[in-house]
């Protein structure tokens, strides 16, 4: 094959991965969009309950689909693989329990801001885990992040925004890194929707447990109204089977840095979602700290991209 054919192969295998990712960041986001609306829709039931409801639901879609195939993957794997998909279900449960806790105890706008600090929690877990180191963008853009955390964080108090509700969006985002590196970790272990059936099914167990331990949990809404049930189901087949199933699906092949991609389109999205559906209009300085937030991740999205690329040439 001549240089020319060998040339045009290149670029359309380029464009044909760029389409693909183009296709997965949208889909992502908009299906990640509705999880702060939906959740904050879903109130009075306590958020440990949403968080349950959430990852079961999402189980039994996904087994009913294919059940022998889910328990035959879950048959093969070694103990050391099973005990890893236990810890990736743990993390989910605990990232969910944190994400809508803090969210019920904050704005909307506030929570979904910080939702924008996931980027850096990938990009350094796939520095501590698979070697990739932050470039010089990368570590402005988590520079830059932190700056706009702190800006959310200063208007805490002001209407529903509170500090003890950020803090527990920040530790959700954190585990979100390590979430995603599960993902890519056991890519050869099982097929991607055993993989994600059986994180939700863990997610759902531990949650379970912790259920009677959370002051209020099992009190008050039973069964939830209509409208919380609505939610919660809803939660269940957009933001977590189709959202994070394709985020997992994603982080076994695609760069961190696109995987990173979805958590800013969260955050537009479910701002803009909010304030039409739930009026829930974020301030002046939670807008301010929400930019500067968006602009440290794109920077450090972008910075990734462009190693990625050097890479790859």
């Amino acid at each position: 094959m001549t240089d020319e054919p060998r040339s045009s192969a290149r670029r359309a295998r380029r464009a044909r991965r760029a389409r693909r990712a183009a296709l997965f960041v949208v889909l992502a986001s908009l299906a990640f969009a509705t999880s702060g609306p939906l959740a904050r829709y879903a109130r009075p039931v306590h958020p440990l309950a949403i968080a349950f409801g959430r990852v079961a639901l999402a189980a039994l879609a996904l087994s009913l689909l294919d059940p022998r195939a889910i328990a035959r993957s879950a048959a093969r794997l070694s103990p050391h693989q099973g005990a890893a998909v236990l810890c990736a279900g743990l993390l989910l449960a605990v990232h969910f329990a944190l994400f809508l806790w803090g969210l019920d105890r904050t704005s909307l706008a506030a929570a979904l801001s910080l939702v924008s600090l996931e980027p850096l929690a990938v990009v350094l877990c796939a520095w501590a885990f698979f070697g990739v180191r932050p470039t010089r963008s990368e570590q402005a853009g988590v520079l830059l992040a932190t700056a706009g955390a702190l800006v959310v964080a200063r208007s805490a108090g002001a209407g529903d925004h509170r500090l003890s509700g950020d803090l527990l969006v920040v530790g959700a985002t954190l585990l979100y890194g390590l979430y995603v590196s599960f993902a890519r970790a056991l890519r050869d272990a099982l097929p991607a929707r055993s993989y994600a059936a059986l994180v939700y099914g863990s997610a759902a167990v531990f949650l379970a447990v912790a259920l009677p331990f959370a002051p209020g949990a099992l009190e008050g809404v039973a069964p939830p109204p209509a409208h919380a049930a609505f939610a919660i189901v809803a939660l269940a087949l957009v933001p977590t089977v189709v959202g994070h199933t394709a985020v997992q699906i994603a982080a076994r092949r695609m760069s961190p840095s696109i995987v990173a991609l979805v958590s800013p389109g969260e955050t537009l999205g479910g701002i803009v979602i909010g304030a039409v559906w739930l009026h829930a209009t974020p301030t002046a300085l939670e807008i301010a700290g929400a930019a500067i937030i968006l602009l440290g991740a794109t920077v450090a999205i972008l910075g990734s991209s462009s190693s990625a690329a050097a890479s790859a040439g």
